[in-house]
C-alpha cells in the first residue's frame, strides 16, 4: 500500500517512468514531460523550491510564486489569521505612509490614520458603471465572481471594495517579501471613497535591479479567472503604463510624494511629455510587471505554478520586461471577504474609541 507523498520510479523499455502519489491525485510523469507508451499525457515535474516568509511557506519557480499559510483549512481559524496578519496595525501604517521603517504609535495622530484608511475598505453599497458591450468570456467571469448584474439590456460592473483588499495584500508582499520600494500607495490617490483608484494598481522600484515595477492585482474565486481576467488586461498594459507616467509619475503635484522614484528620477520625469521620452532620457534599460492572483480554490502547489504559466508574457514599450507572478490561496473568497469585513467594523469601533482616550 503506498503512502502518501511518495515518489516511485519504474524502468520501461524507452527509459524510467515516475509515479508520485498521495491522497489527492497520482502524476505520472518522465524527465522530459513525454507521454507514456499508453497514450496518457505525462505532467512534466516541476522543481520547485521552497522558502518562508512569517507564516507563509512560498514555493517557487523560476517567475512564480505562491504563497501558502501554513495553516491552510476552511476554518474559520484560517480566515481570522489572514485577516491578523495583513491588518496588523504596524503593516498597516506602513502602506499607508509608503515607508518601511516606521512603526504604528498609540497616539491620537495613529488611531485616526488607521481609521480612515479602514473606512476605503467596507460601504454600505456599491458604485457602478454601465457596460453595454463585454466579451462573452470576460462577462461570464465576472458573473461568476459576482461583479456584474444584468441591467435594462446591458450589464453593470459593481466597482465595490474587494479589489482594494487584494491591491493591499500585493503591496504588503512586494515590500517585506521581495524588498521592493513603494513609490507611492495607489489608494492615497482616491478621490470617491466608493470608486477604485484607476490605472495601474501598485508602483514600486526595485533597486536591485534598478526598475520601476507596475503591478497588476486581482481578487478572484479560482486562479483560473484570475488569470484570464490578467491576460484581458495586459493586452492594454502598454498604454496603462504610458497613462501612469503621465497621470502620476511625471506629475509635478504628486513630486514630492513619490518617494524613491522622485530621488532618482522626479527632475527627469518632470520635463518629458512621454513614458518613451523618459525611457530615452533616464536611460531605463527594463521594467518590471508584478502580477498578483488573490483566489479561492484549494489545489496543489504544483497546479498553481502550472495555471500561473498561462499569463501571456511580453516585453513592453521597447524594453525587457521582468515578470513576477504571484499567487495568495485564500480557499474560499467569500468566506475571506465576509471575515475581513467583519474585522475592519470592530477595528474602526476600536480605533474610534482609542482616539479619545490618547493623545
Amino acid at each position: 500500500m503506498y503512502k502518501d507523498d511518495k515518489d516511485y520510479t519504474y524502468k520501461y523499455k524507452n527509459g524510467n517512468i515516475n509515479i508520485r502519489i498521495n491522497n489527492k491525485f497520482i502524476i505520472i510523469y518522465d524527465n522530459k514531460g513525454m507521454n507514456n507508451s499508453l497514450g496518457v499525457k505525462i505532467k512534466k515535474k516541476i522543481p520547485l523550491k521552497k522558502d518562508t516568509h512569517h507564516n507563509f511557506d512560498v514555493h517557487y519557480y523560476n517567475d512564480k510564486y505562491s504563497f501558502i499559510y501554513i495553516e491552510f483549512e476552511d476554518n474559520e481559524k484560517f480566515y481570522d489569521k489572514i485577516f491578523e496578519y495583513f491588518f496588523n496595525p504596524d503593516r498597516l501604517i506602513k502602506y499607508i505612509e509608503g515607508k518601511s521603517g516606521i512603526k504604528f504609535n498609540r497616539t491620537k495622530r495613529d488611531y485616526s490614520i488607521l481609521y480612515k484608511h479602514l473606512r476605503l475598505y467596507i460601504d454600505d453599497f456599491n458604485e457602478s458603471k454601465t457596460i453595454k458591450e463585454l466579451e462573452n468570456e470576460i462577462k461570464s467571469i465576472l458573473l461568476d465572481e459576482d461583479l456584474l448584474e444584468e441591467d435594462e439590456g446591458g450589464f453593470k460592473i459593481r466597482l465595490d471594495k474587494i479589489g482594494r483588499m487584494g491591491e493591499y495584500f500585493f503591496s504588503c508582499l512586494l515590500g517585506e517579501y521581495f524588498g521592493f520600494e513603494c513609490v507611492i500607495p495607489k489608494i492615497q490617490l482616491t478621490s470617491d471613497p466608493n470608486m477604485n483608484v484607476y490605472g495601474i494598481d501598485t508602483l514600486y522600484y526595485d533597486l536591485a535591479r534598478d526598475e520601476i515595477l507596475f503591478g497588476e492585482s486581482k481578487f478572484c474565486k479560482s486562479i483560473e479567472n484570475g488569470v484570464t481576467l490578467i491576460n484581458k488586461s495586459l493586452k492594454t498594459y502598454e498604454q496603462q503604463i504610458s497613462d501612469e507616467f503621465w497621470c502620476v509619475l511625471s506629475n509635478r503635484f504628486y513630486k514630492q510624494n513619490l518617494n524613491v522614484f522622485n530621488d532618482k528620477y522626479g527632475d527627469v520625469a518632470e520635463v518629458c511629455i512621454s513614458f518613451e521620452e523618459f525611457i530615452k532620457e533616464a536611460d531605463i534599460k527594463s521594467i518590471g510587471i508584478p502580477i498578483f492572483i488573490a483566489h479561492g480554490r484549494n489545489l496543489e502547489k504544483d497546479e498553481i505554478i502550472r495555471k500561473l504559466s498561462n499569463i501571456k508574457k511580453v516585453d513592453f514599450l521597447g524594453v525587457p520586461t521582468t515578470y513576477y507572478c504571484i499567487s495568495l490561496p485564500i480557499i474560499n473568497k467569500s468566506k475571506l471577504v465576509s471575515a475581513i469585513t467583519m474585522g475592519i467594523k470592530e477595528r474602526l469601533e476600536y480605533y474610534n474609541e482609542q482616539r479619545k482616550h490618547n493623545q
